[in-house]
């Protein structure tokens, strides 16, 4: 797999998201429901959807995952107590678009850990994101997701004498 991998910087954009544990069976679903309600929350609020639809994954201190599912936003809302506003991660994050069918993305996460190896970058294990850049009418050979992965700091190797 040969991905162009970019080393950028996260403004932090608000995401309007719903939440709920990371539940390998039904996570489709989950995710699938949540944009809906999402999307007919901001509809009822006159909030405008001005970016692609996002899973945001967070660990929390018990271990577990917790995913953010929503849309990218521009204004601030109150809360409905299930609809809410965050943020993505501010700072340094590497990312590519992956090609192909979600069941495949583990070979983009793959790429990015070597990519950060490669260049000394220490991730975030705390969050990281997806960004679904088409729709799921889209034949599964040809969906585009960015993944992007929050970068800690750089280490910078020792010199060898």
């Amino acid at each position: 797999m040969n991905q162009t991998i970019d080393d950028a910087h996260e403004a932090g954009r608000r995401i309007a998201v719903m939440s709920f544990p990371w539940d390998h069976e039904d996570i489709s679903e989950l995710m699938a429901a949540s944009f809906g309600a999402v999307a007919r929350f901001l509809a009822q609020v006159g909030v405008p959807i001005t970016g692609p639809a996002v899973g945001l994954y967070t660990k929390h201190a018990d271990g577990r995952f917790r995913v953010s599912a929503g849309f990218v936003v521009d204004d601030a809302f109150e809360s409905d107590g299930t609809v809410e506003l965050m943020r993505l991660p501010a700072g340094r994050v590497i990312s590519t678009v992956h090609i192909g069918p979600y069941e495949r993305l583990t070979e983009t996460y793959d790429a990015l850990q070597g990519f950060a190896a490669r260049h000394h970058l220490v991730l975030n294990q705390e969050a990281m994101w997806e960004e679904y850049l088409s729709g799921r009418e889209v034949d599964p050979e040809q969906v585009h997701t960015r993944v992007t992965w929050p970068v800690t700091h750089a280490n910078v190797p020792a010199s060898v004498h």
